[in-house]
């Protein structure tokens, strides 16, 4: 037991880490400018090369810590800094690592770092679908494939589903290209429509 304790200790402190660090690179790059327009957040962006992909796919799945940093703004990002085909595909690929990872972290850690990642309320709200397997993989395949369903917190309560990681996967990597499609288009869009980007 107090093993598990610690290694949910790491979570936290992944989490704790991960914040530090969005606030101070968010505050440099505010300072330097970075979001005084659109051109100069792509140019700064893109100012890392080849690297800017990884780093842009690790912000993805950094989101798996860091609840303040909604997927709204990340795959409106991503369409913005490398066009709507090739940013949906990134998107896709950063979010479908996330959403495994998701499931796999409560699968492994179990009920205690659920409760770590997400708000008691959340849980609760979905729990219940949790106690008929069918029923749960129905709800799971469903959300998945909506574009603007709270799918990581039903990736977090999979983990305690017995579903196979196989089946988890396959139903992430089948479903989630139109709902990002969507999502990131569909935010892209009302972020401009908005004039925030």
């Amino acid at each position: 037991m107090e093993k598990l304790h610690r290694k949910l200790e790491w979570i936290d402190l992944l989490s704790l880490i991960g914040l530090c660090l969005s606030v101070i690179l968010i505050y440099f790059a505010w300072q330097g400018g970075v979001f005084n327009s659109r051109e100069d957040f792509v140019a700064y962006v893109h100012g890392f090369g080849r690297f800017s992909v990884a780093i842009f796919i690790l912000l993805q799945i950094l989101q798996i810590f860091l609840p303040l940093l909604p997927s709204a703004i990340t795959v409106a990002a991503g369409v913005i800094l490398y066009g709507p085909f090739i940013g949906v595909l990134y998107n896709y690929i950063g979010i479908s690592i996330v959403s495994i990872l998701a499931f796999l972290i409560v699968r492994r850690y179990g009920h205690s770092a659920l409760e770590k990642l997400v708000s008691q309320n959340r849980i609760q709200k979905y729990e219940d679908k949790l106690k008929n397997g069918k029923t749960f993989e129905r709800f799971f395949t469903t959300v998945i494939f909506l574009p603007f369903a709270p799918d990581n917190v039903v990736c977090y309560l999979a983990g305690l589903s017995n579903m196979s990681v196989l089946k988890v996967s396959v139903i992430i990597l089948l479903g989630k290209p139109l709902s990002i499609a969507l999502y990131s288009l569909g935010w892209t869009t009302l972020l401009e429509l908005i004039g925030i980007i």
